[in-house]
């Protein structure tokens, strides 16, 4: 056991150590291995790039970017010791019916231009609610993207972090907004109202509103039919493509985070075998294996720089919040 404990040490000597059995010359810098690496992590971060500029334009971005915001919003509630909320299919028709306005008639307010209210999307999908939220957003590219966009500003953030809500709903629609195609989101919260009491006070301004206790209330018969519809559009998307699905859905939310761990773990390794390569035999230096290996941990360097965030930047996209 121990000759063979001996054998593999003598064999990673070699590899790594610079010594009189690999000439000073360290075989895993010697050797193309570093370069085929490179090519491979280069074709990685072009295959990444390439589907930050295909996803917008595949008919799952709605349905992921909805599902990735859900998660993000109960992850942040979650981390701060909140209720997450829970998806609610009354909700999503209002937030459909709220971005569907808003192409329509080309505005991007709580209000429309005739004077309707967010509050009357909540009625119209048949939402009778004790509170309500609304948040907006248009022109993203990325969940992540929009989401920090709402976290950094309070009154957005209010309502994300809101503990009296327990139902979100998120309607994603693209279509022609004042000459130009742009990506519309609404993201809506409440909280049903449980039992007839007497009005409360609304709150005419910002985003909150009390509701009055007129507002109709949805009959089982129709909330039933409503939830089974919806599970039904979701099982025929899920269902008959669900391979494409998952794999948009890793690329979204994995596969970034993925290769930069890759990428950061092998540049640890690189410049650990640079260090033994230099300083274990100090006097015996190889400029060329150490020009090699500075100038592949350097490329390495600039692609943990070159995240999603960087390059989403660069793609045209004017990203908007009210």
């Amino acid at each position: 056991m121990k000759s063979k404990f001996k054998k593999i040490a003598v064999k990673l000597k070699i590899i790594f150590v610079p010594c009189e059995e690999n000439s000073y010359r360290p075989k895993f810098l010697e050797s193309k291995f570093l370069f085929y690496y490179l090519l491979v992590v280069v074709l990685l971060k072009f295959v990444f790039i390439s589907f930050l500029f295909y996803f917008p334009n595949t008919p799952f971005f709605a349905e992921i970017s909805r599902i990735t915001l859900i998660e993000l919003t109960n992850q942040q509630r979650k981390d701060l010791g909140l209720n997450p909320l829970r998806e609610n299919p009354l909700l999503n028709k209002a937030a459909q019916l709220k971005a569907q306005d808003m192409l329509n008639k080309g505005y991007f307010s709580h209000q429309s231009p005739d004077g309707t209210t967010p509050w009357y999307w909540f009625r119209k999908a048949n939402y009778n609610y004790q509170v309500a939220g609304e948040n907006l957003g248009i022109g993203f590219l990325d969940s992540e993207e929009i989401y920090r966009a709402w976290d950094n500003s309070p009154s957005h953030r209010a309502n994300l972090l809101n503990p009296k809500y327990q139902d979100i709903g998120i309607a994603i629609l693209k279509g022609n907004f004042k000459g130009n195609e742009a990506t519309v989101v609404v993201q809506l919260f409440g909280s049903p109202q449980q039992s007839l009491v007497e009005p409360k006070k609304k709150r005419v301004e910002g985003v909150v509103e009390t509701a009055p206790v007129s507002a109709p209330e949805t009959e089982p018969e129709q909330k039933s039919e409503q939830r089974q519809k919806q599970g039904d559009i979701q099982e025929e998307v899920k269902g008959e493509t669900s391979t494409f699905f998952n794999f948009l859905k890793f690329m979204t939310k994995k596969y970034n985070n993925l290769l930069h761990k890759i990428i950061s773990y092998s540049l640890i390794f690189i410049v650990s075998a640079l260090f033994l390569n230099v300083f274990v035999r100090f006097d015996i230096q190889h400029k060329d294996l150490i020009l090699k290996t500075v100038l592949i941990g350097a490329i390495l360097v600039l692609f943990i720089f070159i995240s999603k965030d960087f390059v989403i930047q660069f793609i045209p996209h004017n990203l908007g919040i009210y």
